[in-house]
């Protein structure tokens, strides 16, 4: 572990982090978008700072917020302190495995933890209704998660490290903020005694950088060691998964989604359709990421006696139960190598004291748990309850066709529709009462046996989100007539959408369809392209909404166009906004094209879209993602890039400021403003202006001449 020594701002390693004599006091922060300051410049800066003879700390290229951390720390009795930014050799896989696995524990072991928020000022006040503390970034990323809850001690700083308060104080705010239960932050309660869908609600509001760490930053919280491989995506949060699984029989963690309500479903309008299954992308058992678990439950088993109706049932003790559980599991072995798991009448709850069971295996996940059959669906109860002790089903449904016929395989959730609209929807769960000795389904009371199940985890190979463009075809032909940017595609799945093409001919020419669809929001955006033989081959475009109540099916939406609206060079610089009238505020999109550069010869044209109105702004905060979807003009101009410093004359440059302000002090920190201001002159100096390219370009370019004009300016002051 690397520490910062507060007095000098200089890393020094210890095998151990107890190994720091006094403790140590550790930051909490977000990371600039600009970035951090890693620990090789940290490093850097500390050994020439020792060549020149000077305070590392007080050197005016350290990040001031190290320098204010290191100062804070000091001023509280602490020689060491810990920053993830610069105190992690990032350049080290290992290291970082290290880290990533250890952080949890680092952040619980320090002393103090001070919570940096740079978009808080001072003096405020925080408990406003939108104080500029309910609404920091801090609390929406995934990182401070742990950062929150593992100290002992967390003290909050404005931007300007003004001390607004301490985490015991603001206990109830930081609970009504975060949704996080208050007695995990006087430490009353540990997250342990919370089930894993409660923990896995903590983070479902909150966004990482990077998918992988969607999984890495709750393996603390789940006390769980795994390596770390970025790159893997949402296979991260997968395995994540399966270790929980290997660790607790906790049930919760299947528990998310949307859930159907109590009752007649009839009288909600509500239709099951149990002949047609989820299939395999929406059917699967795991979750792709924290953000379907918006549900606050509890796993029975867990809460002992304090479950409204405690299972196994009182005065069944846990040690009893437990040997029951090993007796009735020699007898369903038994019976499963005779194949002879029957659903006979209950006798007693679920017929007999069991407790559930999960088991990986290369079929599916294996789970041991009473199982009930009634109007055409099957339904598993996963000994959960919410606040309203209102007991939770998972619907599954038949599995892949290719299954051992004594061991099918099922897939989790049920089709159904409401009213007379013709659109399908998935729902997972149901709420099955608040009487666990008499589960009702569909208004009327039901009977579970224990059962063992299989059940598909995951998407297949080449079907998961991340396999999205792969399965895409609209880019394959060189000559087609539209292409659709993998980047614009890889936005929509970020926001939790799934992208799928169908394709058709019509009388006026060939069609291709893009079904994008966000199941957990119930919104749905279908892209038409095609090319009208009818008007000399000319492009036509457009796009057709719909959201959960006036919901359609791919079939039902008209495949039509009109030649008048919907042909693009018809349209003002090939840009329409979609619906026709622009008065819908809830949701529109605007649909724009460009010439395909890398095609000039042909008509091919590039797709983009952007996402506007409420609904879809609404959609882009919560992702963190605003300015994903960018207007075709700020998209050309965030890609016209300068030509960057050439490194290694920033190097040389930077060994030679230092040695000049050894000796002449006041030369050196003009220089050092020359090469902070080097990469804002390369755009605004005619002389900087990059040159035509060369037939032949050379493999190491010249560094940047300076201009003799502009030096002058910065020069004069030290004459």
């Amino acid at each position: 572990m690397w520490l910062l020594r507060t007095d000098r701002a200089e890393l020094v390693y210890f095998p151990r982090n107890f190994d720091a004599d006094g403790g140590y006091a550790i930051l909490s922060h977000t990371w600039d978008e600009k970035g951090e300051q890693t620990f090789q410049d940290v490093r850097n800066i500390g050994e020439q700072c020792k060549r020149a003879g000077r305070n590392p700390r007080d050197d005016p290229r350290l990040s001031p917020k190290i320098r204010e951390c290191c100062r804070l720390a000091e001023k509280h009795g602490f020689r060491w302190a810990w920053a993830d930014s610069c105190c992690i050799d990032k350049t080290s896989s290992s290291e970082l495995s290290e880290s990533i696995n250890s952080m949890f524990r680092w952040y619980s072991d320090a002393e103090e933890c001070y919570a940096y928020l740079a978009d808080v000022p001072g003096g405020s006040n925080l408990h406003a209704p939108n104080s500029a503390f309910r609404k920091s970034r801090w609390h929406t990323r995934g990182w401070t998660l742990q950062e929150l809850i593992a100290p002992a001690s967390v003290r909050f700083y404005s931007c300007d490290w003004e001390e607004l308060g301490n985490r015991a104080d603001l206990a109830e705010l930081l609970a009504d903020i975060t949704g996080i239960a208050l007695k995990i932050f006087t430490r009353e309660t540990r997250p342990s005694e919370y089930s894993v869908c409660m923990r896995m609600s903590w983070a479902s509001q909150r966004q990482t950088t990077r998918l992988e760490d969607e999984a890495y930053c709750l393996m603390g919280l789940f006390d769980i060691s795994m390596p770390t491989n970025y790159g893997e995506g949402e296979k991260a949060f997968m395995r994540l998964q399966h270790e929980i699984m290997q660790r607790d029989p906790d049930l919760s963690l299947f528990a998310w989604g949307y859930r159907l309500p109590c009752g007649d479903l009839s009288e909600h309008g509500i239709a099951l359709s149990p002949g047609e299954d989820p299939g395999a992308t929406l059917g699967c058992l795991l979750a792709s990421s924290p953000r379907g678990f918006d549900l606050a439950v509890c796993y029975t088993p867990h809460l002992g006696t304090n479950a409204s109706q405690p299972y196994p049932p009182h005065p069944v003790s846990e040690s009893f139960a437990i040997i029951v559980n090993v007796v009735v599991s020699d007898l369903i072995s038994k019976q499963e190598e005779q194949g002879a798991i029957g659903a006979g009448p209950a006798t007693v709850l679920f017929g007999h004291i069991e407790l559930p069971r999960i088991s990986i295996t290369t079929y599916g996940i294996k789970l041991r748990l009473p199982v009930f059959e009634a109007d055409g669906v099957t339904v598993a109860v996963l000994l959960c309850e919410d606040y309203d002790d209102n007991h939770l089903g998972l619907f599954i449904s038949p599995g892949p066709p290719r299954s051992d016929p004594t061991r099918p395989r099922y897939y989790a959730g049920c089709q159904y529709r409401i009213g007379q609209a013709s659109g399908a929807y998935i729902a997972r769960l149901v709420s099955l009462g608040d009487d666990l000795n008499n589960l009702q389904f569909n208004g009327k009371p039901v009977e579970a046996t224990w059962r063992t199940i299989y059940v598909v985890p995951s998407p297949p190979d080449g079907e998961s989100s991340s396999a999205t463009t792969a399965q895409l075809t609209i880019n394959c032909v060189p000559c087609g007539p539209f292409r659709l940017p993998h980047w614009l595609v890889s936005r929509f799945l970020a926001l939790g959408f799934t992208v799928t093409q169908t394709e058709w001919d019509e009388r006026a020419g060939p069609v291709t369809r893009f079904i994008i669809h966000n199941p957990a929001k119930a919104e749905n955006i279908y892209l038409d392209l095609g090319i009208c033989r009818l008007s000399s081959t000319a492009h036509w475009s457009k796009v057709t909404m719909f959201s959960r109540d006036d919901f359609k099916e791919s079939k039902d939406v008209t495949r039509a166009h009109s030649c008048k609206k919907h042909h693009i060079d018809s349209w003002n610089a090939r840009s329409k906004v979609f619906p026709d009238s622009a008065s819908d505020a809830d949701r529109s999109v605007r649909l724009s094209f460009t010439p395909c550069k890398a095609s000039p010869r042909t008509s091919k044209l590039v797709v983009h879209m952007e996402l506007m109105g409420r609904v879809y702004e609404d959609v882009l905060r919560e992702a963190n993602m605003t300015n994903a979807f960018l207007s075709v003009d700020a998209l050309e101009k965030s890609t016209q890039l300068g030509s960057p410093i050439h490194a290694p004359f920033s190097a040389l440059l930077s060994d030679l400021i230092g040695l000049i302000r050894r000796f002449h002090p006041r030369l050196g920190r003009c220089l050092h403003m020359l090469a902070i201001l080097l990469p804002l002159l390369h755009r605004l100096d005619p002389i900087f202006a990059p040159a035509p390219p060369l037939a032949a370009p050379p493999i190491v370019a010249d560094p940047p001449v300076v201009s003799y004009r502009i030096l002058a300016l910065l020069m004069d002051p030290v004459a």
